[in-house]
């Protein structure tokens, strides 16, 4: 015990250690934390981000939708209706061609919104085909028919769908806004296709500079990388937004670069860094001397109270934690355990002796009124109907009597040997009230074989006899059981209904503290089967009784499976 006062107490230990090792370094990195979040995404938080990406896409959007407007200027354009009449009537083509190359290159030769514009004709879209280059795209016109042919087919594809609609089509990087021409009677002229200029809708989203990678889409088949080499990839670093418009709805997705943002910051990386290595040799050690004074110990002080609780009364624990606070607790748990295991031994014996002793008190009680309804019912039908009727009502009060007596000593019996108590005790009312008594058992095979305690049935169906059949009336009694996860459930109903001096009369005899020493012997059926099955199968199971549907009244005895 000298060596045990001469150990540093576990607090002051404790103490020690967070104030020389822990709370320094964590006040430096708490103030490295402060001026990072501070400097750093504070500057450029996720929101402002996301607003800044939501905003050029709406900007971009804004383009396209000035777009979308620029292509239905042909077909308000009287010049265009005028020349595709006149030529329905002469067939003069060079006419129409010529006052349809005016009319658009008025409207798109000079427009930095497109690279170029195509329009061919409706009767002959492969061979007749109006061709506007836009002078600053720095494109020929002999590129642009020969591009034509190759997308000519996909353009007149999308646009056999589009009816008055505009949509769109991407081909090799290069994005054309696609519509009908109509003509007064909503007849097809041609189809518009006007090659965007995408720098001119996107420049704002490619110069995101916290964006290492941004698309667009404007419709299925459209996606474009504006930014960087791939579309971005979903993920946490990854904003989405689409602006829906009349005629479109754009798509758009960028991923952050928080590098890029984080630029500038390097020196923080190095402090980070230093302080992240000391705090985890910090952890290490820490680690170390709490496994060894701390967690060792209260493992050790666990098993053995694990072990108690399975039944190793009297456990014992060798820890040596270096601390005299876990040398107390040790001490203290190890004495404890021997007088547990002492007490144990005592109480074990005592609470065999008092629950033999209780239920064989409880399954003395037999009821007087029973016996005495019964000899006179034996001795009515002596008297008026000769010997064998009086001799099957012997042999039934004969089962019943053998079952109190319980000559075998065994508290617990199937239940199929039960019933034959039961049924044994219901032809003896029976032969009493005669078609004034109705009974119905529904009790499937299976159940059969449950096992229950002696004679836990008749006391019960006993008082549902007296209190369900009516002075001078009729009354049912049924018994019915079920099995419910691991208990088997009894339940015996009649129609005797209930009041509330009956309910308040039940409550008092079922509650777990009621004493059957000072009730009449009339009263202590129902009481004795409620704490005989409370004292063999603990507080789960016993008996109540409710109120049924109409004037039922309900006793419902729950028990124990022994294989549940």
């Amino acid at each position: 015990m000298a060596q045990t006062h001469r150990q540093r107490s576990l607090r002051g230990q404790m103490t020690f250690i967070i104030l020389l090792c822990w709370l320094l370094p964590m006040v430096l990195a708490a103030g490295a934390l402060g001026g990072y979040l501070t400097l750093g995404l504070g500057r450029q938080s996720r929101r402002s981000i996301e607003e800044q990406f939501q905003l050029n896409l709406k900007m971009g959007a804004d383009r396209v939708e000035s777009a979308v407007e620029a292509s239905r200027l042909p077909s308000y354009d009287p010049e265009l209706r005028e020349g595709w009449n006149q030529y329905r009537r002469d067939g003069n083509y060079a006419l129409l061609y010529r006052r349809c190359y005016d009319l658009f290159n008025r409207l798109y030769q000079s427009d930095s919104r497109f690279r170029y514009a195509v329009v061919c004709l409706s009767d002959a879209p492969e061979n007749r085909s109006i061709t506007v280059v836009n002078g600053s795209s720095g494109l020929l016109s002999s590129q642009v028919r020969e591009r034509w042919q190759e997308d000519l087919s996909a353009v007149t594809s999308l646009a056999a769908g589009l009816d008055t609609a505009v949509g769109f089509l991407e081909r090799d990087g290069q994005v054309y806004l696609v519509r009908n021409l109509m003509g007064h009677d909503y007849r097809p002229i041609g189809v518009l296709a006007l090659a965007l200029d995408l720098p001119y809708y996107f420049e704002d989203l490619s110069l995101l500079r916290w964006a290492s990678s941004v698309s667009v889409e404007l419709g299925p088949g459209t996606a474009l990388t504006v930014k960087g080499d791939a579309p971005p990839l979903p993920g946490d670093k990854t904003l989405e937004h689409s602006v829906r418009t009349r005629d479109f709805t754009l798509y758009g997705r960028a991923e952050a670069d928080y590098s890029v943002l984080l630029a500038g910051f390097g020196a923080y990386r190095w402090v980070l860094g230093a302080m992240g290595l000391s705090l985890l040799l910090l952890l290490l050690f820490t680690f170390r001397f709490f496994r060894r004074r701390i967690s060792q110990p209260i493992g050790a002080l666990m098993d053995g109270a694990a072990d108690i609780q399975r039944g190793q009364w009297g456990r014992q624990v060798a820890c040596a934690a270096g601390s005299r606070e876990f040398d107390y607790l040790t001490d203290s748990f190890n004495q404890m355990s021997a007088q547990l295991q002492t007490q144990f031994d005592c109480l074990y014996q005592e609470e065999l002796a008092r629950r033999d002793a209780q239920i064989k008190a409880l399954q003395a009680h037999i009821n007087p009124h029973f016996l005495n309804n019964t000899l006179e019912s034996i001795n009515w039908q002596a008297r008026m109907s000769g010997d064998l009727q009086a001799s099957r009502m012997i042999e039934a009060l004969s089962t019943v009597l053998d079952a109190a007596l319980d000559r075998k000593g065994m508290p617990e019996v199937p239940l199929s040997e039960e019933m034959r108590y039961v049924n044994a005790y219901l032809y003896i009312v029976t032969q009493r009230f005669g078609e004034r008594l109705t009974v119905d058992i529904e009790l499937p095979v299976e159940l059969m074989e449950c096992r229950v305690p002696r004679l836990i049935l008749q006391p019960v169906i006993e008082n549902a006899v007296e209190h369900g059949i009516r002075p001078g009336g009729e009354g049912r009694v049924a018994l019915r059981g079920y099995l419910k996860e691991r208990f088997l459930i009894l339940e015996i109903e009649n129609d005797g209904g209930l009041s509330a001096q009956d309910e308040e009369h039940i409550a008092r005899l079922l509650s777990p503290d009621y004493d059957t020493a000072g009730e009449p012997s009339g009263n202590i059926g129902i009481a004795n089967v409620n704490l005989r099955l409370r004292i063999l199968y603990g507080p789960e199971c016993g008996m109540s009784i409710f109120r049924g549907e109409g004037s039922a009244v309900v006793a419902r005895l729950i028990v124990a499976r022994a294989d549940g």
